[in-house]
C-alpha cells in the first residue's frame, strides 16, 4: 500500500497539468470547479478571469459559428488552466451549442465533449493566458434564446502541488438574435409552391436563404 501511494503522488499533484477532469466549470449543471483540485476559495485571489466573443451585441445567429476567447490573469503566475461551457437553461437538454476545437496545441473537448479545456502544451504564460474555440450556436427550433458560457480557471504558483493556486469563475451570458420585424422583410411579396418548386418573388437578389423544417 505504501509503494501504490508514493508511484500514485506524482501523478495526483500534476496530473490536471494536462486539462480539467471536466465538469468543473462552476455552472448550474456541473456543480463544481477547480477548488475539487486546487486549494483555496473562489474568486479570493488577486486576478480574474474573463470570457468575450465576437458575438455582436445584436446576438447570436443560430446555426452560425463565433469565436469564443476565455482569459486569465494574475500578476506573478506563469501556470494557468481552464475549463468552459454553454448552457441554455433548459432543463431538458441544458448543454447547448457545439465546440470546435481550432488549436489542438493548447485546447481539447472533455466532459463528453460539452466543454473545452487546456492541454499541457498550453498552460504556460507570463502573468496572463488565453484559450480561444469555435463555437457553434445551435440551430433554430433548438435555441432557448439565452446562452450562458460559464468557465472555472487556476492561477497557478507552480510548486509542485496543488496549494497556494488561486481559483477564479466567471459567467458570460449572449441572446439568441431575433428575426427582422415584417416591415423590414417587405421586399418579399410572394413565396408559393409548384411543380416541386419554392418560388419567391423578390425586388432585390436574395444573396442567402436558409430553410428549415418545422423542427428547426
Amino acid at each position: 500500500l505504501f509503494i501504490i501511494i508514493i508511484l500514485s503522488y506524482p501523478e495526483g499533484i500534476t496530473g490536471n497539468s494536462s486539462g480539467s477532469p471536466g465538469g468543473k466549470t462552476n455552472s448550474p449543471t456541473d456543480g463544481n470547479n477547480c477548488t475539487g483540485c486546487h486549494s483555496g476559495n473562489i474568486n479570493s485571489g488577486p486576478g480574474n478571469i474573463s470570457i468575450s466573443s465576437n458575438i455582436p451585441s445584436t446576438g447570436y445567429i443560430p446555426g452560425e459559428t463565433y469565436t469564443i476567447t476565455t482569459n486569465i490573469t494574475e500578476n506573478g503566475s506563469n501556470k494557468f488552466g481552464f475549463e468552459i461551457t454553454s448552457e441554455g437553461g433548459s432543463g431538458v437538454n441544458p448543454k447547448i451549442g457545439e465546440w470546435i476545437i481550432t488549436d489542438g496545441n493548447s485546447t481539447k473537448k472533455v466532459n463528453n465533449d460539452a466543454a473545452v479545456t487546456h492541454k499541457s502544451s498550453g498552460n504556460s504564460g507570463s502573468n496572463n493566458m488565453s484559450w480561444s474555440v469555435d463555437w457553434k450556436a445551435p440551430l433554430w427550433g433548438i435555441s432557448t434564446g439565452i446562452v450562458n458560457f460559464y468557465a472555472a480557471g487556476v492561477a497557478a504558483n507552480n510548486n509542485g502541488n496543488n496549494t497556494g493556486d488561486n481559483v477564479y469563475t466567471t459567467e458570460y451570458i449572449v441572446n439568441e438574435q431575433q428575426p427582422s420585424s415584417l416591415e423590414n422583410n417587405t421586399n418579399i411579396f410572394n413565396i408559393f409552391y409548384s411543380n416541386n418548386k419554392i418560388n419567391i418573388s423578390c425586388e432585390i437578389e436574395l444573396k442567402k436563404l436558409m430553410v428549415h423544417t418545422i423542427n428547426g
